[in-house]
């Protein structure tokens, strides 16, 4: 697991939430007071309630532009409709060359697969139902089924070995009900892990029940 959890002294240091739709602006919400920034390409008036800066920026140059700024914020928040790791990274590593691959068949065993997404990637979750939008995330039991969810679905992702594949997974930690935030520390580690070794890699973002992995190459770094 890469990043701290909540709690930590880095909780404090701030949030940047990334998409002001319906989610993005619950999160604006129930992070009060700790939001460094909101950033929706689009901005709607309604986002100014929240008492917020609003950044006219996607996803990926805000999370650019926060994580180079003199005051980087600790935990990032997509509310996006795009595997925000996998395309952040992409985004990053394009000057070597990286490139989308699917999720091979053979990652899909004893995963809880949802479905697969146009560019290969697997959406998974320990659920069919569908979850209130401030869910607690209790450590054993769903909330909203009652029944055990037994191991966490971050947890089954980190023990996925495939011959000729790295392994990266980012646990989604509960910042509040219902948000679940990114630490840039860990963001910051796996494009370093990555670009130093090149190849193919799998990478996830996952909480306890829900998640997403997508597949990603690029070549071995240059001598």
């Amino acid at each position: 697991m890469a990043g701290q959890p909540p709690g930590a002294a880095s909780d404090r240091a701030g949030v940047l939430i990334l998409g002001g739709g319906r989610f993005g602006r619950l999160a604006g919400m129930r992070l009060e007071g700790r939001v460094l920034a909101l950033a929706e390409v689009v901005p709607t008036p309604d986002l100014a309630e929240l008492g917020v800066p609003v950044w006219p920026l996607e996803a990926v140059a805000a999370a650019n532009q926060a994580l180079a700024s003199a005051r980087p914020p600790a935990w990032l928040v997509p509310c996006v409709p795009v595997h925000f790791l996998a395309r952040w990274l992409l985004a990053s590593l394009a000057a070597q060359g990286a490139r989308t691959l699917p999720v091979p068949p053979q990652a899909e065993a004893g995963l809880p697969l949802l479905g697969r997404g146009q560019e290969g990637q697997l959406f998974l979750s320990l659920t069919n139902t569908l979850c209130p939008d401030d869910c607690p995330e209790p450590a054993s039991i769903c909330p909203k089924t009652g029944q055990p969810r037994g191991l966490p679905l971050y947890q089954r992702l980190m023990g996925l070995s495939l011959p000729g594949w790295g392994t990266a997974v980012l646990r989604s930690h509960q910042l509040a009900p219902g948000v679940g935030g990114l630490a840039a520390s860990g963001m910051l580690e796996i494009r370093q892990r990555m670009a130093g070794q090149g190849g193919r890699w799998l990478i996830a973002t996952a909480c306890r029940c829900h998640g997403v992995l997508s597949g990603l190459e690029l070549p071995p770094p240059g001598p």
